[in-house]
């Protein structure tokens, strides 16, 4: 049996210790890579995760062969699941129901939906499992049925649903299922950006161009209505940094740190307080401040990280996307969500109904739906939160059992605050402590049987304790 020693006779030891018994001595086994968490991008029902090893994970709703394991096969992935074997990918961008990820050869590759001819292969098959779909990309974008790519080159590319124009290739065609080049053949493109119906470009030179749908005001030129077939410029300012686009509403970031909108502000989609509903045809500043640094746009919501690593969200507040405030913000400032000051990156596309960030220690959040399991954070319900949960890689934060440990393992007291004791009957060639998304937090090696381990330096929170490379490991509860 698991061998638990105890000392002291203070009440507050005992509790420790009754703590310790009841829950934290749980055996896992991890199931991601040892690594944190680069980069995190939402598709409509599911979550893709880019780790800092290369390598590329999956949660939510495997639908259209998502998993890139040949299978077409509709599943649910309750955790983390790695996609293929490679570790070297670089970049990702996600679509309704597709994946678009890049390798450290700058070629990019493509899997999932197809039906509009988004992967840009020449056919509108859906396609289940990884394909080289382009080479030398520079940038690349993944909007709701269309693709839009930046070569090295300079040129700007589209595939895909081009009802709306969104291509810029000056044409509505329908779709198109090969990679089609703007219609003015500019080689001085620097970044690409797809929205629902709608795609913009940023130039080296940092002037702003969109085409698409224009009903609501979404291209920003100041036209009215319908469609721009080709790339219009927005405006005459040449220090835009960043575009994101919603069905409605579009969120523009400038290189100094000053936020605009425009489009439809109807349900505070804009962030302007007062706007109410009403159509901006051209960039609006969102207020007078200059201190956002990421922006993401959703369906009808929008979320921002400001430079102090805060996050923000408005518009209409689908299964708590926006942090628990009014289902309808209109005429609202942007909300906070939650209170941390430890944000590093917003997903790089929010999911419909789920937003989600990377905080500095690499450590994935998200909040909203949870239906079908898009949120990853290991309470084994789908119920949803207006409050950032932890994606997690296994089950062990939320199990209670205490199991057989044959080694006969004692760790004490568990909750700690400085110190860890470790006992064993086997010799301890080597410890390591991981925190809950698989990064490798400390390690000891060559101890005795019985060793102190200082964990003074680590931040309160749950961590995995892991034995001579054994598969099984311990829930630790640093204070």
């Amino acid at each position: 049996m698991l061998k638990i020693t105890c000392f002291g006779n203070k009440l507050k030891t005992v509790i420790l210790c009754l703590m310790t018994i009841f829950s934290s001595f749980s055996m896992v086994t991890a199931q991601c890579s040892l690594t944190g968490w680069k980069k995190f991008s939402q598709g409509e029902t599911f979550s893709v995760g880019l780790k800092e090893d290369g390598t590329l994970w999956v949660w939510g709703q495997n639908i259209n062969g998502i998993l890139g394991n040949g299978s077409g096969t509709t599943t649910i992935l309750q955790y983390p699941t790695q996609i293929g074997t490679d570790n070297n990918w670089t970049d990702i961008s996600v679509g309704r129901w597709f994946i678009l990820a890049k390798k450290t050869d700058n070629n990019l590759y493509g899997w999932g939906d197809n039906q509009y001819g988004n992967l840009g292969n020449g056919n509108n098959t859906n396609q289940y499992s990884p394909i080289m779909i382009s080479t030398n990309v520079k940038s690349f974008s993944a909007g709701y049925h269309h693709t839009m790519i930046v070569k090295n080159d300079g040129t700007m590319w589209g595939t895909g649903y081009n009802q709306s124009a969104a291509l810029g290739m000056g044409t509505s065609v329908g779709y198109y299922n090969t990679w089609q080049q703007e219609s003015s053949l500019a080689t001085n493109w620097e970044k690409a950006s797809s929205g629902y119906y709608n795609s913009f470009g940023i130039k080296t030179n940092g002037t702003l161009w969109s085409a698409g749908t224009n009903v609501e005001g979404q291209t920003g030129t100041g036209a009215t209505g319908g469609v721009s077939v080709n790339f219009v410029q927005i405006g005459t300012d040449t220090n835009w940094k960043d575009v994101s686009c919603g069905v409605y509403h579009v969120l523009g970031l400038k290189t100094n740190n000053k936020l605009f909108g425009w489009g439809y502000s109807a349900n505070g989609r804009l962030g302007i307080v007062g706007a109410g509903a009403q159509y901006f045809r051209t960039p609006q500043a969102v207020e007078a401040a200059s201190n956002y640094s990421q922006i993401a746009t959703s369906w009808d919501a929008s979320a921002i990280l400001k430079n102090d690593n805060t996050i923000y969200a408005f518009g209409i507040n689908h299964n708590g996307i926006t942090g628990g405030a009014a289902a309808d913000t209109n005429n609202l400032a942007p909300q906070q969500v939650g209170t941390s000051n430890n944000w590093k990156t917003l997903a790089l596309r929010v999911g419909g109904f789920h937003f989600g960030a990377v905080q500095n220690d690499t450590t994935v959040w998200a909040w909203g739906a949870n239906n079908l399991y898009q949120l990853g954070n290991g309470d084994g319900a789908t119920a949803q939160t207006s409050v950032p949960t932890q994606v997690v890689c296994s089950t062990f934060l939320a199990t209670n059992d205490i199991k057989v440990n044959q080694n006969k393992v004692s760790i004490y007291p568990n909750p700690a605050k400085d110190i860890i004791n470790i006992s064993s009957q086997q010799k301890l060639d080597q410890i390591k402590i991981y925190n809950t998304s698989g990064v490798l937090v400390k390690s000891a090696s060559d101890l005795k049987n019985k060793s102190a381990i200082s964990i003074s330096d680590l931040p309160a929170g749950i961590y995995l304790l892991q034995i001579n490379n054994e598969t099984q490991s311990f829930k630790l509860i640093k204070e």
